[in-house]
């Protein structure tokens, strides 16, 4: 494949690298757990694409130099668009991310605070008393009966 083939890849591969990241940063707070999957899919199977162009192109250097000025200014203005593209859909992540956590911290002391509540049990004389504190200051018999896990993947 010569220089100038690897350099049309891989501008095809970057625009279809930006335009998935755009649509996953837009995407981001509607996209369903298995539209979710499809982009991690075909993400990683772009990434990947593109590092391996990137790596035969370093090894082509001289090809790489004795290309036209305006091709190789065009794949510099497209690997700076792909860089901010790339950011952005990082940022948006991350707040995303953050966004989760946040919301499984505020469910998990929500849960806690409730299993602190006094929790009145019954004993074998149908008499009315309070449950025994277990480990952590929580009740041992709480009235939803179960522990609480949260699966957190992003």
């Amino acid at each position: 494949m010569t220089t100038q083939d690897l350099v049309t890849e891989l501008k095809s591969v970057t625009y279809d690298l930006m335009s998935l990241l755009e649509r996953e940063t837009t995407g981001l707070r509607t996209l369903a757990p298995a539209e979710y999957e499809q982009f991690l899919s075909e993400k990683s199977a772009l990434s990947m694409q593109y590092e391996q162009l990137v790596v035969k192109l370093r090894g082509q250097g001289e090809e790489l130099r004795a290309m036209p000025e305006e091709d190789r200014a065009e794949l510099r203005e497209l690997q700076a668009e792909f860089q901010e593209a790339a950011r952005r859909n990082m940022i948006a992540l991350q707040t995303a991310k953050a966004t989760n956590e946040r919301m499984v911290q505020a469910i998990v002391r929500a849960v806690n605070d409730k299993s602190k509540e006094d929790c009145t049990t019954y004993n074998r004389s149908a008499q009315a008393s309070k449950a025994s504190l277990g480990g952590y200051g929580r009740t041992m018999n709480k009235s939803s009966g179960g522990a609480y896990s949260v699966n957190e993947t992003l």
